[in-house]
């Protein structure tokens, strides 16, 4: 959800509670899902004899173009004679807590390098982040909540969904005029030429919805991974570390233990001992940024009888974004929807909730006269309101090159998310710092994997955005 532009406000992560420092999965693996989304069974040994010649690899590096070489293609290894004997239920090699992009990819590459892995959930969904609006809209329409936008140059990004097979269409519409309003209020009509500058017009998106990313690694997972389980107490000792978790105090046991969490709310957790005085630096120095979204429904799409395509920039009462996420999804019903910032957003967020659609029907007709009178009904969102998450990403001032304490491992504890990233607020970000995790847990076989694909091929990103001409570099033949 990082923008391209300078962000306005940013939530520091001092003054908060002192944090103090105190899993494996289940047995029923399930095919990725492919393009024909069909499910398979899937028994864990052909699992991991299959997945060691599957297009995306753990890495080495940290997503960049110099990694790409193209897939792997050597012959499957033949799978064990029998299965392992399986774990204690309460005993696994790795505990992943949180079930974003990040902790989902980082399960995922260990349990395809034979790893016995369980990702704890707190909420009742997957994805972190990574969630798509489908209620209260009519006709199938959908919009997102956070990332949205995928730049051709995010590769593990655009692998992933390679791998699973899940379609991507252009994010941005090139037809209509994009519409402008300055800090005046003087409204100004932009061609999607020049409001689609740097490269903006190749950045695709998943008409299905984002979520169907962060879908497909948990039904590949499968019964791994288990939500509405809060990890309250984390322990190390000699023999690994100890997660507690759940209303009912569960403990499990595991070698290695992974944590995601969104440091907004890390204080959740109780660390023993308590994560180091550099690791804790590090956490309060790191500032996050609030949005809130506001989205309306509109029986009729009015605004494309003038010319407009629902899209644009505002600058009144503070720097705003307007999409129109439904441009390419069936109509004649349509969405607008407002994506605020920073003190924007938390003004938005402290609003009575019956006020907020209402007053977001009358700035929509403020900038496309008469859809008022189509509006037909809408919601919010605000990061800030989301119990497990807390805020929407971590500013890039101080930049994470400054804290990278915040990556390092205490022990038998490995940490990831967008924050442990250079990709702060994208996708690319998550996947890139889950990875590196498990790389830390199992660097033997990512060196083997090294040489196969970061996570797609030339070939197929040639494919995806043939004919843009903003193509990366590193992708031209």
């Amino acid at each position: 959800m990082k923008q391209s532009f300078k962000l306005l406000g940013q939530r520091s992560m001092r003054n908060r509670s002192p944090i103090m420092i105190f899993h494996r999965p289940e047995a029923g693996d399930r095919k990725p899902m492919s393009a024909n989304k069909k499910k398979t069974s899937l028994s864990r040994r052909n699992f991991i004899a299959r997945s060691s010649t599957a297009l995306v690899p753990l890495i080495l590096g940290t997503g960049c173009s110099s990694n790409v070489t193209g897939p792997d293609e050597s012959e499957p290894t033949e799978p064990p004679a029998s299965e392992p004997t399986p774990p204690p239920e309460d005993q696994v090699d790795v505990i992943v807590v949180g079930g974003g992009l990040s902790g989902l990819v980082a399960a995922y590459e260990l349990v395809r390098a034979g790893h016995d892995v369980r990702v704890l959930e707190a909420s009742n969904k997957i994805g972190g982040r990574a969630q798509t609006l489908r209620e209260p809209f009519d006709d199938g329409l959908i919009a997102e909540t956070g990332p949205a936008r995928i730049p051709p140059s995010h590769d593990l990004t655009l692998g992933y969904i390679d791998h699973f097979g899940i379609e991507t269409s252009p994010f941005y519409t090139q037809e209509g005029e994009y519409l402008v309003v300055n800090d005046q209020g003087v409204r100004q009509r932009q061609t999607p030429a020049a409001f689609l500058s740097g490269g903006r017009d190749a950045w695709l998106k998943i008409p299905a919805g984002i979520d169907a990313l962060p879908t497909a690694f948990a039904e590949a997972l499968g019964d791994r991974v288990q939500t509405g389980l809060p990890v309250t107490k984390v322990v190390r000792d000699e023999n690994g570390v100890a997660a507690t978790y759940g209303s009912a105090a569960k403990e499990l046991r595991g070698g290695k233990l992974i944590c995601t969490v969104p440091l907004p709310v890390i204080d959740k957790i109780e660390f023993d001992p308590v994560l180091s005085a550099s690791k804790q630096a590090a956490i309060e120095a790191t500032s996050y940024q609030d949005v809130t979204r506001v989205y309306v429904q509109y029986a009729q799409r009015i605004w494309e009888d003038d010319g407009l395509n629902g899209w644009g920039l505002t600058f009144a009462e503070g720097y705003s974004e307007f999409w129109h996420p439904t441009w390419n999804q069936a109509g004649p019903r349509g969405i607008l929807m407002s994506y605020m910032f920073g003190e924007l957003a938390r003004r938005t967020a402290a609003t009575s909730p019956s006020a907020i659609v209402p007053g977001f029907i009358g700035r929509f007709n403020a900038l496309f006269p008469g859809t008022r009178e189509v509006a037909e009904h809408g919601t919010h969102f605000a990061w800030e309101h989301q119990p497990w998450i807390g805020a929407a990403f971590a500013n890039y001032n101080p930049p994470f090159s400054e804290h990278p304490e915040l990556a390092s491992p205490e022990g038998p504890i490995h940490f990831a998310g967008e924050h442990a990233s250079g990709h702060r607020g994208w996708m690319q970000g998550a996947l890139e710092s889950g990875l590196r995790a498990a790389r830390e847990i199992d660097g033997a076989v990512t060196e083997q994997r090294s040489r196969a694909t970061v996570a797609i091929s030339r070939r197929q990103m040639v494919r995806r955005i043939a004919g843009i001409p903003n193509m990366p570099g590193w992708l031209v033949p």
